[in-house]
């Protein structure tokens, strides 16, 4: 006859057991579902170079008529992109990434007006600093080695925009203004190609336009040691075209 501790321990040991594979069928699920999930997801790491726009722009000082600076060009800018995705379906993807621009000094001749005109040059550093929430729509409807992929798609996010080591030169006089900094809304829209040399690892080239917003100097400028006050800084819109080569790895 067997005895009735024994038959707690049988139970008891039953019980355990039971639970012991419910968690591991549990955890079986959970480890495939998460297998198949991080097999969506990526990591990409790129190289870009941002092309600014031209623009004109004003130096307004109290009680002096406005001076004009024509045909400011920034210059461009050297990126290091950096971004972790998930495919949430083959035709589509999301985001999350970093430009992170590394301040190109640029040196650029300009036009001077008031009242009469005078060839100058502007100097300076001008950068931004970029997270996106991005989605891409691709073409095909896999991603397999051996394949060709391209894409289009936008994003949405905010930058932070720098304009600096300012200095303005015109053939009777110089003035530098303090470094500056501005917070803005940015917005992408562009596309590329990727080429996927493996199911998981594939490099693309893309184009797309940034509007990062734009950022505005100091209102003050200083000249052969005098400050110079202006009635408002010069406001530089952040617009460029980027070109960029990217590696990405799928899990």
């Amino acid at each position: 006859m067997v005895s009735v501790p024994a038959i707690v321990v049988l139970i008891t040991g039953s019980l355990f057991w039971e639970k012991a594979m419910k968690g591991i069928y549990v955890g079986l699920l959970v480890l495939a579902v998460s297998s198949h999930a991080l097999g969506d997801a990526y990591v990409r790491l790129g190289y870009a170079y941002s092309d600014f726009r031209s623009q004109d722009m004003a130096i307004k000082h109290d009680g002096y008529d406005q001076i004009t600076m024509e045909n400011y060009d920034p210059g461009g800018d050297e990126l290091i992109v950096l971004s972790a995705g998930y495919f949430v379906t083959p035709h589509f993807r999301a985001e999350l990434a970093l430009d992170l621009g590394l301040g190109d000094a640029d040196t650029d001749q300009v036009t001077y007006t008031r009242n009469d005109s005078v060839t100058g040059t502007v100097t300076a550093e001008v950068y931004s600093r970029v997270f996106m929430v991005n989605g891409y729509f691709h073409f095909r409807d896999a991603q397999a080695g051996g394949f060709f992929d391209p894409y289009i798609g936008g994003g949405l996010g905010l930058a932070v925009n720098r304009f600096e080591a300012v200095s303005t030169r015109i053939p009777t006089t110089s003035a530098t203004i303090n470094d500056s900094d501005d917070t803005d809304w940015a917005i992408r829209l562009g596309g590329g190609l990727m080429y996927w040399f493996t199911d998981h690892i594939s490099t693309d080239l893309s184009i797309y336009y940034l509007d990062a917003g734009s950022v505005t100097t100091e209102d003050r400028a200083f000249k052969e040691g005098v400050s110079v006050p202006f009635a408002e800084g010069m406001e530089l819109d952040l617009e460029s075209f980027n070109y960029s080569l990217a590696l990405l790895y799928r899990f």
